[in-house]
């Protein structure tokens, strides 16, 4: 009876490690060169880019809070960046002052969104929702619509180089899931953010500052689009509105299927790596086999289904049990 209770739990806390590994194996079987280097390299500088968001919006979840504007705040740092880069980018000074200022304008995009829900007292759906469209209607204009681009030498650099056969942007990543990580797990500033999640009457009558807890993690969902689009900008060396449509519900797909649940005061940053990681070997590997993009958005959408139905079943198990 211990023995089968510990192999539900070990299926419950790896849902995502074994589906990772059934998917490879049957890639194996099919299609042996999947596992080429180079594929899995373009694999990880993919995860990379949308990990770094997804990294935000699993903190963001954990916290009780929602991002419906991260896609569009994604696609206003490609163009901004660009933009700037074009007027300031022939030094290193101003290739840094010009990731500044887009950074500080995207995470004030995200401090609008903090205001309008924690003092607003607007749901974070509505609130995010509105902010969405209005940076998508700016980015409109700001472009006629058009993509822009940049030849900037420094950021094709970034976006080709590599280290150790790694490129630069999973440096990147890594850096940032280990800085998340740390503070998650080991400041006071993390357990606050967990606290307010999980309970946040309760947060409030222990001195936690709810309205700062939340209200910074909508900041910091800004910087990290921010983060994201410059790396993006170093792989295409182009921004568009069109670009990362999908960034938002992508990083919910990556946070739930990591193991975060919806409710708040429970997640891993870990976890959502390998649910990001999960995502794009899926959908690499459903390209490799030749189907069309319509069948990838399908089948994510199904995996996605299976596993937040999968972690379901296994919580009402245990509960039944205590």
């Amino acid at each position: 009876m211990q023995r089968s209770s510990g192999i539900r739990r070990f299926a419950r806390e790896n849902a995502v490690l074994l589906l990772f590994i059934l998917f490879i194996l049957l890639m194996i079987s099919v299609k042996p060169s999947f596992v080429r280097i180079s594929n899995i390299k373009n694999v990880l500088i993919d995860a990379s880019i949308y990990g770094v968001a997804a990294i935000a919006m699993t903190i963001a979840i954990i916290t009780g809070a929602f991002d419906l504007s991260l896609s569009s705040n994604f696609a206003w740092a490609q163009i901004f960046f660009c933009y700037l880069l074009n007027l300031w980018g022939r030094t290193p000074l101003g290739i840094l002052a010009a990731f500044a200022v887009m950074a500080l304008t995207c995470t004030l995009f995200g401090a609008v969104n903090g205001i309008v829900v924690v003092f607003g007292k607007i749901p974070p759906f509505i609130a995010t929702l509105g902010m969405m469209t209005a940076i998508k209607g700016w980015c409109l204009l700001f472009t006629d619509g058009n993509m822009i681009s940049t030849s900037n030498a420094f950021i094709t650099m970034m976006g080709k180089g590599t280290f150790l056969g790694i490129s630069y942007l999973t440096y990147i990543f890594a850096a940032i899931v280990l800085l998340a990580s740390y503070v998650m797990r080991y400041t006071r500033y993390g357990r606050n953010l967990y606290a307010t999640g999980g309970n946040l009457s309760a947060a409030k009558l222990s001195g936690i500052n709810v309205n700062f807890s939340r209200f910074s993690i909508f900041a910091i969902l800004g910087l990290s689009a921010g983060i994201a689009g410059a790396m993006f900008v170093c792989l295409m060396r182009a921004g568009s509105v069109l670009y990362g449509t999908d960034l938002s519900l992508t990083c919910v797909a990556a946070t739930v299927v990591g193991g975060t649940p919806l409710t708040g005061g429970r997640g891993s940053v870990r976890r959502t790596v390998g649910g990001i990681l999960l995502i794009y070997v899926l959908y690499k590997g459903l390209a490799f086999l030749g189907l069309q993009g319509y069948y990838n958005t399908m089948i994510r959408g199904i995996v996605l289904l299976l596993v937040v139905s999968f972690d379901a079943f296994m919580t009402r198990n245990e509960s039944s049990r205590k």
